[in-house]
């Protein structure tokens, strides 16, 4: 039996009340700017290995030794080093020496070539756009030529040495840079075989008796 003042309400959409939360659910867009940071995060720019060849010409070894010698010793050194990391200088240096002297009774004449061939670390802060470096390193150095004593004829000699490097180097204008390097060496062919008579100059060493400091002081600059 139906009443005619009966009413029905139907709810309207106003009328809905939401739960009250405090979770906050993010938006697409807010995941996709997260998204962006960590791949931007991950990819973060990484210094190269290698970052540059320095060539460098000795001029001191040369002067050093024409003052010394009376211009009786002529000799070339340059170097070629790689920097990596701005930390790490592989070198190999090379050069040639021609020699006359007579230290003892026994007159020199030799000419010859050598290499070396080691590592100097930058204990330097590191800085990409900078070259200034302060090294410390170690080298290993053989040395061939052919030379003639007095009353011995002619002979031809290979000797080897090690060495500790202490330098400095400065970065002066757009990859030139100049600098220098004390040297402490130790020669490890250092006796003579029965009847063998020894070179008294070593290229690249200095004389056999008398080598076991050297100075370079160079100018170089960076491809």
């Amino acid at each position: 039996m139906a009443f005619a003042d009966d009413t029905i309400v139907v709810p309207t959409p106003d009328t809905i009340i939401a739960p009250t939360t405090n979770t906050i659910i993010p938006t697409p867009a807010d995941t996709l700017r997260t998204g962006a940071t960590l791949r931007t995060d991950s990819t973060q720019k990484v210094d190269p290995i290698y970052q540059g060849t320095l060539l460098k010409l000795d001029i001191a070894s040369t002067v050093i030794e024409l003052a010394s010698n009376k211009g009786k010793v002529q000799t070339f050194e340059a170097a070629v080093s790689w920097r990596l990391k701005q930390r790490y200088y592989p070198v190999f240096e090379f050069g040639g020496a021609n020699a006359t002297i007579q230290p003892d009774s026994l007159l020199h004449r030799g000419a010859g070539g050598f290499f070396r061939a080691g590592v100097d670390i930058n204990g330097f802060r590191r800085h990409p756009e900078s070259l200034s470096a302060a090294l410390v390193g170690v080298r290993i150095g053989t040395a061939m030529q052919s030379f003639n004593l007095t009353n011995y004829g002619r002979h031809f000699k290979a000797d080897c040495w090690g060495e500790i490097v202490l330098g400095v180097q400065v970065d002066v204008y757009k990859g030139l840079l100049m600098g220098w390097n004390v040297r402490y060496r130790i020669l490890f062919t250092r006796n003579a075989k029965e009847g063998e008579q020894l070179p008294r100059y070593i290229p690249g060493f200095g004389q056999r008796d008398e080598g076991a400091w050297g100075f370079n002081y160079y100018i170089g600059y960076k491809i």
